[in-house]
């Protein structure tokens, strides 16, 4: 009975001892791997038996941490990364590799590539910092870039720094330089960095182009102020022009001025005066005049080239002129009927065949103007010493010696002119008998009739010079 007894404790004994040691021994772990995490109960040693506990296998390409031989300890995490292609191109070469590393820079120190300062790697076409990992993808495709010396040549000075860009204009923005759309930089800025390149850069410059009422404002890089112009969009036309001019160099004031210009060619008309001309009507009365034909105006036309410059007219020029229609004159008959006719006046009576309008005015001696030292003083210009009686006239139409009557003066004879034109007649006193004229009255010339020939048939009115 005791030796059953000692047996079945025994058994106890043992059965405990298995269970504790199994309970010390099972381990939950976290095994991520092809995108999935799961985590596990598992008796295993190590992390390559905590593996094919979850049923995920890995090849030696694989890159399993811990490693496989690790022993596995509670609550550790293992992680499978899949060794994937890796597509490297450098140096203008290509390589391909297998392998579970995700850093570009070990990549490349893999395929036995050294990354030199300035070197860019770019991944998708994008930039990628050498020591970050990758993201998880099937495959990879690396690209390393080798810097380039780039030269530039610039207003004022030169520049030469390293870059791995694709293009200049890549360059130039990771130095640091910025490019303005109207920057003139040559070569192009989309040219490719595959070797060291000098560029030159034209910084563009501020303009304001002024047309009309409207001002631009721009930038430009242009040599000319024409071919700036044309950046901007302006196109010259006809007789259009640019202050400065086009073959000019950009102003350093950055004004630009474009005048519009247009010419229009019109046809402009003038009145063309007639001439007045006299002709002797033989049965009309002296000092009358008639219309034998009235006159009419001509017409002269003008072709004129006028140029206007923002609207404003600055100029015409005739370019041809001509009589449209000729004109017609005016023909005046004057009388040459001369008729003897008489009158009783205070003085008696007279003969007369001609009588007309004069403006009458008065001198004598001292009130003529003549100094009293003049040898000529007191003298008429027809010869012999001042009287009453002789009168001054114009003598280009009533002649030396000829006799008049002159109501409230009496008889007269032209003897004496001075700055007298036309019916004007100055009437003679001396200095005791002065009397002052200033009004018109009718002159009479008295017979005889002078010869045709030195009749005036017409005597304007007077004016005193």
């Amino acid at each position: 009975m005791q030796i059953k007894y000692i047996r079945s404790l025994a058994i106890v004994i043992i059965l405990a001892g298995l269970t504790l040691i199994a309970f010390n021994t099972r381990k939950t772990v976290t095994v991520i791997a092809d995108g999935e995490e799961n985590s596990i109960s598992t008796f295993a040693l190590t992390v390559g038996g905590a593996l094919r506990s979850a049923g995920v296998s890995s090849a030696p390409e694989d890159e399993v941490q811990p490693s496989t031989e690790t022993r596995l300890a509670d609550g550790m995490i293992v992680r499978v990364n899949r060794a994937v292609l890796v597509y490297i191109t450098a140096d203008g070469q290509k390589q391909t590799l297998k392998t579970a590393e995700r850093r570009p820079a070990n990549l490349l120190a893999l395929a036995d590539i050294q990354i030199y300062p300035g070197d860019r790697i770019l991944y998708s076409g994008a930039r990628i910092v050498p020591d970050e990992s990758l993201p998880e993808a099937p495959s990879y495709h690396i690209q390393l870039q080798r810097s380039v010396e780039v030269e530039l040549i610039f207003a004022g000075g030169r520049r030469v720094f390293a870059s791995s860009s694709a293009t200049l204009a890549g360059a130039l923005w990771d130095a640091g330089i910025t490019l303005y759309a109207a920057d003139h930089l040559d070569p192009a800025p989309e040219t490719p960095l595959t070797g060291p390149i000098t560029a030159t850069l034209v910084r563009a410059k501020f303009l304001e182009i002024t047309i009309g009422d409207q001002v631009i404002s721009t930038r430009s890089a242009a040599s000319t102020v024409g071919q700036a112009l044309a950046e901007a969009g302006f196109a010259m036309q006809g007789l259009d022009f640019s202050q400065p001019l086009e073959s000019d160099p950009l102003p350093e004031d950055g004004q630009i001025r474009v005048v519009r210009v247009r010419e229009q060619v019109v046809i402009q008309q003038e009145p063309l005066p007639f001439d007045n001309l006299l002709q002797p009507v033989a049965d009309q009365p002296i000092d009358t005049l008639t219309i034998i034909q009235p006159g009419e105006y001509g017409l002269t036309a003008q072709r004129l080239r006028v140029r206007y410059e923002d609207g404003i007219e600055v100029s015409r020029q005739v370019e041809d002129e001509w009589v449209a229609r000729e004109p017609i004159p005016r023909i005046q008959g004057y009388g040459t009927q001369i008729s003897v006719q008489t009158m009783q006046t205070p003085d008696g009576p007279i003969e007369y065949w001609r009588a007309l309008e004069f403006y009458a005015t008065s001198y004598s001696p001292s009130r003529s103007g003549t100094d009293p030292e003049a040898p000529w003083y007191g003298q008429v210009y027809c010869g012999g010493e001042m009287e009453n009686g002789m009168v001054g006239v114009d003598l280009s139409y009533v002649p030396c010696f000829t006799p008049l009557y002159i109501p409230g003066y009496g008889f007269a004879v032209a003897m004496d002119t001075g700055n007298i034109d036309g019916a004007w007649i100055d009437l003679g006193y001396l200095d005791d008998d002065f009397v002052p004229w200033y009004q018109y009255v009718t002159v009479y010339f008295l017979t005889p009739v002078p010869a045709l020939e030195n009749i005036a048939w017409i005597i304007p009115p007077g004016t005193f010079r």
